[in-house]
């Protein structure tokens, strides 16, 4: 029957193969057919649509993880000072114990664009300093009271930071509480969710200006802010892990190449939190504190 087929893994168990041919209505071969088929590829990166569509368990083995991501598009020249009542900003901390911890401040507007308009690795300065919580607090500060309007309305931080410890009785969150960084826990970026939301925010969309149609995406990255260079580095370059031998019972390893993509990570937990602007435009309030000495 057309699009069914069977195989046999190593350890004997016999597996039905359904592909969406042996659907009348998604056969390409059909007119209807042909119409699912053109919306279904509709931007999804082809090793991603062989994967998930057409049973190729190697599809992504040594492919980019974010195929769409072009420079001569995503990356845009600043837009500086942010002002928070046109953008509100997101940023995002990966600590870890051995190398920099990396920051990245993302801002959205009212449309939903978003743009990485700083972002911070030091790990030169960290292999010369072995830099710890307090020298990074300081800096973030710095950054907070720069002219560039860079003081983030929400701050995430991987939620691996609770496991690792900054002391030997204090998690990366606690200690940077005490260094007045308040951190909320990000979402785990589980089966790459966080690059899924990446590669969905580089695809370009078609807006309306004026009579004519115009393509640009919802993501970009402004030019050589901070260490936003290393970011766009690392977007071109990072690919999957590649699949070696000729295994056909099971998928290749959905798993990127060990590589520097700290960056990346701040990105992802931004984007799986789902940032949207936020009015922060300051309210008159009535209240009054009914023990002034310690303000409550």
């Amino acid at each position: 029957m057309k699009g069914i087929s069977t195989r046999t893994t190593r350890l004997g168990f016999h597996v039905l193969r359904l592909h969406y041919s042996a659907d009348a209505d998604k056969d390409p071969a059909t007119e209807r057919g042909k119409c699912w088929y053109d919306e279904a590829r509709k931007g999804m990166p082809e090793a991603r649509f062989r994967q998930e569509y057409e049973l190729d368990y190697g599809a992504l083995s040594g492919q980019l993880v974010f195929p769409t991501f072009e420079e001569t598009i995503h990356v845009v020249p600043d837009q500086f000072p942010i002002d928070p009542k046109v953008s509100t900003l997101w940023m995002a901390c990966d600590p870890h114990p051995r190398t920099a911890h990396a920051f990245l401040w993302l801002a959205v507007n009212k449309e939903g664009e978003m743009g990485v308009v700083w972002s911070w690795w030091p790990q030169e300065r960290h292999e010369r300093e072995a830099l710890i919580v307090k020298d990074y607090a300081k800096s973030l500060t710095e950054i907070d009271e720069s002219p560039l309007g860079l003081k983030p309305y929400y701050e995430l931080m991987d939620v691996a930071g609770r496991s690792f410890n900054a002391t030997e009785e204090l998690s990366y969150f606690d200690v940077y509480r005490n260094e007045g960084r308040y951190f909320q826990p990000a979402k785990k970026n589980r089966d790459l969710s966080g690059y899924d939301k990446i590669n969905e925010a580089l695809k370009p969309k078609e807006y309306t200006v004026g009579n004519t149609i115009e393509e640009w995406p919802r993501l970009t990255i402004w030019k050589g802010c901070g260490d936003n260079d290393i970011l766009v580095h690392q977007l071109k370059s990072l690919r999957y892990k590649e699949w070696k031998g000729n295994v056909t019972d099971k998928d290749a390893p959905e798993e990127p190449q060990q590589k520097e993509r700290h960056l990346i990570d701040c990105l992802s937990y931004i984007l799986l939190d789902g940032p949207e602007f936020v009015n922060q435009e300051k309210r008159v309030s009535t209240w009054k504190p009914r023990y002034p000495r310690i303000g409550w």
